[in-house]
């Protein structure tokens, strides 16, 4: 049986080198393309059979890997949305405190900075916003009759309450905000600006004598004790005027979108 074997393997190994010899002669070349031949498509049934394997296992884990990439980059983006809107937020307060102190300085104003803290009444169902809320109130100095300006010396309306730690505004915009006011015309001429539907502001008793134009401006006139001279209120857009009146009335628009109020000072006398 050894004997066997032996044989065996120096048969195989001469054939094995009989082949190598004849395929240095190119003599097996014909043998070997039919061989290739007829094995290619099992070879080829193996690669694909392999390759079909690698997809399979692969494409869970990429998949996997996709996910929790896009998952960690929508985060990021997030995170940059929320950065760069605080950065305007903050840029926007830093303006509205330059303005503010600027005017504050240069009139040499005692004031109370403030944060608009809430918009508008709970039981009024409007649209427009006649009040807000600010952040002091009586224990910081405040009642009701001051002054409250934004920017740079504009008026946007009066303390009408006040509580312990905050205190409501009626905007200059609302009918309860009366402001003894003065037209900036040659005549300096003297009336009272209230809100009118929360939308203007009208200046009344203004005689009919007076040439009122558009654009012309209106500011306090000094004469309520808390209230200083010379804020703006407004500027004129239209005009009423009836012959059969003793008075007419200009329309004004406020010169601050009271919907944009984040930050206030509150003029102490």
């Amino acid at each position: 049986m050894g004997k066997l074997n032996k044989r065996g393997i120096i048969l195989a190994g001469a054939v094995i080198g009989l082949l190598i010899f004849l395929h240095f002669l190119k003599i097996t070349g014909p043998i070997e393309l039919v061989v290739s031949r007829a094995l290619n498509p099992v070879l080829g049934g193996f690669y694909a059979a392999g390759t079909s394997l690698r997809l399979a296992y692969g494409r869970p884990a990429a998949e996997s890997e996709l996910i929790k990439n896009a998952g960690e980059l929508n985060s990021r983006v997030n995170e940059l949305i929320e950065e760069n809107a605080r950065l305007k937020i903050v840029d926007e307060e830093n303006r509205i405190l330059r303005e503010q102190l600027n005017f504050l300085t240069a009139g040499k104003y005692r004031y109370l900075m403030s944060n608009v803290i809430a918009r508008g009444d709970p039981a009024d169902f409007t649209e427009t916003v006649e009040s807000v809320t600010i952040d002091k109130g009586s224990r910081d100095g405040l009642y009701p009759g001051l002054a409250v300006v934004s920017g740079e010396g504009i008026i946007v309306g009066k303390i009408a309450e006040t509580k312990e730690a905050v205190a409501k505004v009626h905007l200059t915009n609302s009918g309860r905000c009366k402001l003894a006011a003065v037209l900036l015309d040659e005549d300096k001429t003297a009336g009272i600006a209230e809100g009118d539907l929360g939308l203007t502001i009208k200046m009344n008793f203004i005689p009919q004598d007076i040439a009122v134009k558009t654009g012309d401006i209106v500011v306090t006139s000094g004469l309520e004790q808390a209230i200083p001279r010379g804020l703006a209120i407004g500027s004129v857009i239209s005009v009423n005027k009836e012959s059969n009146d003793l008075w007419q009335f200009a329309v004004l628009e406020p010169l601050l979108n009271p919907e944009n109020l984040s930050i206030v000072a509150v003029l102490l006398p």
